[in-house]
């Protein structure tokens, strides 16, 4: 009923075997990494490396520069706001602000 299936071994491939890629970059920094011999830091080292740790101030409140009457009289002043024409356009609208100089283009 059933009949063997002869599969041939030299069409596919079991394993396959790529090439060694080498990294020079890789190589170069792995091998830094085990040269590298670090050496004991002496305690009066670590004394001069690293601060004593002092807390800062306390911090004091700022003395007002303005007098009370300066501040008084700008809460109480008008404020000052631009007035718009019936046409719709505000008073300085004649005014162009964002003047673009054209370029001549050059061939």
């Amino acid at each position: 009923m059933f009949r063997p299936v002869i599969r041939s071994v030299v069409s596919k491939r079991l394993f396959s075997m790529t090439p060694a890629r080498n990294n020079l970059v890789s190589e170069l920094y792995i091998s830094q990494i085990k040269a590298f011999k670090p050496t004991a830091i002496s305690p009066k080292e670590l004394e001069t490396a690293v601060k004593a740790f002092q807390l800062p101030p306390k911090a004091t409140i700022p003395a007002s520069e303005l007098p009370t009457e300066a501040v008084a009289e700008y809460e109480s002043s008008e404020v000052e706001t631009e007035t718009v024409s019936a046409s719709g356009s505000s008073v300085g609208a004649e005014e162009d602000w964002f003047v673009f100089e054209e370029e001549d283009e050059h061939h």
